[in-house]
């Protein structure tokens, strides 16, 4: 082929390229190019945050309270919260949330052999999830407002609502909370989504539970056979009713809740420059890629590593034996 044909076709090509990774990665505001669906008028950007609901919210079961706490300890509380315009999938009444923390509690038993996490449940032996929906938009979300020069996260939006509502929660006090968001994290890397954002020893664990775009769930390599699905994890999304499947969103959620609870310990022995998670094993629920297969790898890090005046996960109190 002609040098003077393939310049201009591969600089053609190249283009095309810089401009779906602009688009797709940088320009996060693309979306303006697009017809945008008209809003519910209860939605509102410009005033401050409140809590409220759709018509369509009020569904038999579904819980807009914390529920009145079977026992007054330590434990973990749910929340499935939604943006003012985003569909409600359901899933706190179709127990998908619930699945998952079953999930996620099963796997933590069979690593620890002896513990698993306390969960807020009401007092039907149900996780009690707590369903907030803001009069704020993804859009508002996402916005790249900056407070003294610095943007401020998605996640930083959401655990201020839970803080500035406290008032609806038992024992606030004694209580770290699972949010469900349904929405997403502004990308910060280009090969990956933020899909779990957590506080090292902080209160609020958040799991992201859309993107901005579709993906197939499925192992099966023809895509027709697979479901399509907004989810922010590569591989699979919250579980169905009844599956107790420990995959990528069990992985990142745990990941995260373990985070508020002070692991890995400051103290172990692998863990990365940022001191937030170990190395030994991409395999451990505490690399950075959120691993599937053990709960501190050779016990050196952050659970029942014998290191003496060193933090160990197994002390907490959030945590109870069998």
């Amino acid at each position: 082929m002609h040098r003077y044909f393939l310049i201009p076709v591969l600089s053609f090509f190249g283009f095309v390229c810089i401009f779906v990774i602009y688009l797709q990665f940088i320009n996060e505001d693309w979306k303006f190019l697009v017809p945008k669906k008209e809003l519910p008028t209860i939605c509102n950007d410009e005033n401050d945050v409140e809590l409220i609901t759709h018509k369509e919210d009020n569904i038999e079961g579904r819980s807009f309270n914390d529920k009145d706490d079977q026992l007054v300890n330590m434990q973990f509380h749910a929340i499935l919260m939604l943006p003012c315009e985003m569909e409600d999938r359901k899933f706190d009444i179709n127990y998908n949330i619930e699945s998952s923390i079953l999930a996620i509690n099963k796997w933590f038993m069979e690593k620890s052999k002896v513990q698993k996490i306390q969960f807020d449940k009401n007092d039907k032996n149900k996780i009690d999830v707590t369903f907030i929906r803001v009069n704020k938009t993804m859009g508002w979300f996402d916005n790249k407002i900056k407070d003294n020069e610095k943007k401020i996260d998605v996640s930083d939006k959401i655990k201020n609502i839970i803080f500035n509502n406290k008032h609806k929660f038992n024992n606030f006090d004694l209580k770290k909370f699972i949010i469900f968001f349904e929405g997403w994290e502004r990308r910060k890397y280009i090969n990956y989504n933020v899909c779990g954002k957590s506080n090292y020893d902080g209160k609020i664990a958040i799991y992201f539970t859309a993107s901005r775009f579709k993906k197939y769930i499925g192992d099966d390599i023809i895509l027709k056979n697979n479901k399509r699905i907004f989810t922010c994890t590569q591989n699979d999304h919250l579980n169905d009713p009844g599956n107790f499947t420990f995959g990528d969103a069990e992985a990142t959620i745990l990941h995260e809740i373990l985070h508020t609870l002070g692991a890995p310990s400051a103290c172990g022995n692998n863990l990365d420059d940022s001191g937030f998670h170990v190395v030994d094993n991409t395999n451990d629920i505490l690399h950075k890629e959120s691993g599937n297969e053990y709960l501190d790898f050779n016990n050196d890090d952050y659970y029942n590593h014998n290191i003496i005046g060193c933090r160990d996960l197994n002390n907490s109190k959030y945590l109870i034996d069998k």
